[in-house]
C-alpha cells in the first residue's frame, strides 16, 4: 500500500474516515478515477488524513472475485495519483460487508477486514432483525475472531426494536456513525447524545461522489467541537489512529 499512502499531516490525531466509497467503479460510489481523486482532495481540504476505502460486498460474488475487482480499482487510482503526484489522504482497503444468510461460513471472509487488521465493517439488514441475525454477529466475533464494526449504526434506530438494539450494543462490537447524522438539523441532538454516552467509537463520511453524498467528515468534526464534544472527538481520533495503524502494519501479535 505504500505506493499510495501519502501522510499529508504531521498531526497523528487528524480525521480518519472509516466509511467511504472512494474506489472507482466498485459500487454505487465513485464511477471514475477522476471522481475518486475529487473526493479524496476534498476530504484532504477538510482535514481528513486517512481514508478506509469500503466498497460494498454483497453475496452475489465471491470474496475472491471482490478482492480481484478491488485491487484493480485501487491500482487504477494509485497509478493516476502517483503519475501526477497528487496530494491525498492516506488510503487503505476494506469493505462494507452486507449481512446475509451464510455470511459466517464465507471462505476468505477475513480478507474483507481493514487491511492487515481483524476489524470488519458490517452493514446490518434494513429489515427487522431476528435472533439469528444477532447470533451471526456473535459468531463473527467468537467463531471467526473478527472484530465487528457496525456501519452507520444510526440508520437502524427507527427500524429495530429497542431490545434488539440493546442486545447488539451488549456485544463486543464497535459503532461507526456517519457525518451526515452529526450535521443533520433534526438529528444532531440525537447524535450528540450518543457521542456523549460513548456509544460511538468511529466516524465515517459514507461519501459516494461529489454530486450526492459528498465528503463531509471535516464539517462533522467541526460541528462536534462547536457542540462541546472536543474530548469525545479526541477519544475517537485516538481509537482511529490505533485501528488504522493496525490495518497497515498488523496487530504485531
Amino acid at each position: 500500500m505504500e505506493s499510495i499512502i501519502r501522510v499529508m499531516r504531521k498531526n497523528k490525531l487528524g480525521i480518519y474516515d472509516f466509511h467511504c466509497h472512494v474506489l472507482p467503479g466498485m459500487d454505487d460510489g465513485c464511477r471514475s478515477v477522476e471522481e475518486s481523486i475529487q473526493v479524496m482532495e476534498e476530504s484532504l481540504k477538510q482535514g481528513v488524513c486517512a481514508i478506509m476505502a469500503t466498497p460494498h460486498y454483497y453475496p452475489r460474488e465471491t470474496v475472491e472475485s471482490f478482492i480481484i475487482r478491488r485491487k484493480a480499482a485501487y491500482d487504477r487510482l494509485s497509478e493516476k495519483l502517483n503519475e501526477n503526484k497528487i496530494r491525498v489522504p492516506m488510503l487503505n482497503l476494506g469493505a462494507e460487508v452486507a449481512w446475509h444468510n451464510g455470511l459466517i461460513y464465507e471462505e476468505r471472509l477475513e480478507e474483507l477486514c481493514f487491511g492487515k487488521s481483524d476489524y470488519m465493517l458490517l452493514e446490518m439488514p434494513f429489515t427487522k432483525w431476528s435472533s439469528s441475525v444477532l447470533s451471526d454477529v456473535r459468531k463473527l466475533l467468537n467463531m471467526r475472531n473478527i472484530r465487528v464494526i457496525i456501519a452507520h449504526f444510526e440508520r437502524y434506530l427507527k427500524i429495530q426494536d429497542k431490545k434488539m438494539i440493546e442486545s447488539l450494543l451488549d456485544m463486543d462490537v464497535m459503532i461507526q456513525m456517519n457525518g451526515e447524522y452529526i450535521l443533520g438539523f433534526w438529528t444532531q441532538r440525537k447524535a450528540a447524545k450518543m457521542l456523549r454516552n460513548g456509544v460511538v467509537q468511529l466516524l465515517g463520511s459514507d461519501a459516494h461522489n461529489m454530486v450526492q453524498r459528498l465528503p463531509n467528515l471535516g464539517e462533522a468534526c467541526r460541528k462536534m467541537s462547536q457542540m462541546g464534544l472536543g474530548d469525545v472527538l479526541m477519544d475517537i481520533q485516538e481509537t482511529s489512529v490505533e485501528i488504522f495503524q493496525e490495518s497497515i502494519y498488523g496487530s504485531g501479535d
